[in-house]
């Protein structure tokens, strides 16, 4: 997070026999959880979890090649791998205390570190060959990578350049962080092979980002030949005056050519893995326990922070709504336990979005796995005091009953929120002129 953010993708936290994790937290961090009525316990359960991996380009993999790889792992890591039923191309290793660095499949580059539930999260996308994609918070990048994977024709020949008719569609990732897009981009040229002719990357504030997805068929040398041909010398002038903020920061170079970049449609899919406070993902938190609880007090749970997150993923998520198109998709996720950061948001959005405008909908990906959910957060489970105070907005969380939560307790995954938004129509853009101020989560109306 901010200068302090770090990947480390072959990280794997030791848990101590006969001890709880939550008996080592700090006493702030604690009363954060009782602030956001998170369970302690809950953390308890992770050393129990199994260890997640992805198979890269599995969409053009033979099922030899599959069972080929998950012996592999099975014979290295000695225990049981399993294939996750219904999130294809995700394996689950039962020994959740395996590094990847002791893995072949890991060092060949058959297999990236990434937990079934941020695979939900992008899976619930739904997206196809031909969609423009939009990631508004795309690093590390793991998600980022699947995203490219869904989009490309898996008919495409591994062992040759991308030819001309199954380069439709683009995936387009944000972060508004130097060093945490560097990260993706090291992802992007590590594994993305092929698939990375259809990435862009921006470095830039998704809360304000307005660059609209690539010009139809910016994969035709063609098209991009006339373009130059009656724009004169367009291709360098726009780079000049577009250099700080119109251009990719990294790209192909078809990608990042003037005909490309200057394109005026709406995305059809958007994702907004919306920065969070982290809290469902043992291995984040466990990190503040060598680096220092008060690393933990300063960058995540403070007063301010526990504030302006919401804040901010209001924002993103309005900014994501903005850059879609009707008829398409967004997905809200983050990878929180705390109401204020997924049903509140979430409920703030859809009290400026009406039902003609926004429909919460299942997500195909949940419904096609053999994974538990625990339920969102409802006013009607709370107190009488709470009843009372949402009772106004009771249509509101109702509308996003299809809305879920990864709980470790019942899904065997880490923590993950996720909710799938159909857009009907276009949006009120009055919300994206000057009036910031209205876009936030539901006041927090209750006393704790």
């Amino acid at each position: 997070m901010n200068g302090f953010y770090k990947i480390l993708m072959d990280e794997q936290i030791e848990i101590k026999p006969n001890s709880t994790v939550s008996s080592n937290f700090s006493p702030s961090f604690l009363e954060f959880l009782q602030e956001n009525h998170i369970d302690p316990g809950v953390y308890d359960v992770f050393s129990k979890l199994p260890r997640y991996v992805r198979v890269l380009r599995y969409n053009r993999r033979s099922n030899e090649e599959i069972s080929e790889i998950v012996l592999k792992i099975s014979r290295d890591a000695g225990c049981k791998v399993n294939l996750v039923r219904g999130i294809p191309g995700f394996l689950e290793i039962t020994d959740s205390a395996i590094k990847l660095s002791q893995l072949r499949s890991y060092s060949s580059g058959d297999i990236i570190g990434m937990d079934v539930s941020s695979g939900i999260a992008a899976l619930a996308l739904s997206v196809a060959p031909g969609d423009n994609v939009l990631d508004l918070c795309c690093a590390p990048g793991t998600k980022l990578l699947l995203l490219a994977e869904m989009l490309n024709n898996p008919k495409c020949n591994t062992d040759s350049e991308p030819s001309i008719d199954s380069l439709k569609g683009s995936v387009t990732g944000v972060d508004i962080s130097a060093h945490r897009a560097a990260t993706c981009r090291s992802l992007i040229k590590k594994y993305a092979g092929n698939n990375k002719a259809y990435i862009r990357l921006f470095l830039e504030d998704g809360t304000t980002f307005d660059e609209k997805a690539p010009q139809s068929q910016w994969w035709d040398p063609q098209r991009i030949k006339y373009a130059a041909s009656t724009n004169g010398n367009l291709h360098n002038s726009w780079r000049k005056e577009r250099k700080a903020d119109g251009r990719p920061w990294f790209a192909t170079k078809m990608l990042s050519t003037a005909y490309a970049c200057d394109g005026s449609e709406l995305y059809d899919r958007v994702l907004v893995d919306a920065e969070c406070t982290h809290d469902g993902s043992l291995t984040h938190v466990q990190k503040y326990e060598r680096w220092g609880w008060d690393q933990l007090d300063a960058l995540v749970i403070n007063d301010n922070r526990s504030a302006s997150v919401p804040l901010l993923q209001s924002r993103l998520l309005e900014n994501g709504w903005r850059l879609l198109k009707p008829g398409g998709i967004l997905v809200y996720s983050t990878c929180s336990l705390s109401r204020y950061q997924n049903e509140y948001v979430v409920g703030g959005f859809l009290s400026r979005h009406g039902e003609d405008e926004a429909s919460v909908e299942r997500i195909p990906a949940i419904e096609d796995a053999i994974i538990a959910t625990a339920p969102i957060w409802m006013p009607e489970n709370e107190s009488k005091q709470a009843q009372n105070n949402f009772s106004d907005r009771k249509g509101i969380f109702e509308r996003m009953v299809h809305a879920v939560r990864l709980d470790p307790s019942v899904s065997n995954s880490s923590g993950m929120f996720v909710a799938r938004i159909r857009k009907l129509k276009g949006s009120n853009s009055s919300l994206f002129a000057g009036q910031s101020k209205s876009i936030v989560p539901l006041e927090l109306s209750f006393s704790k």
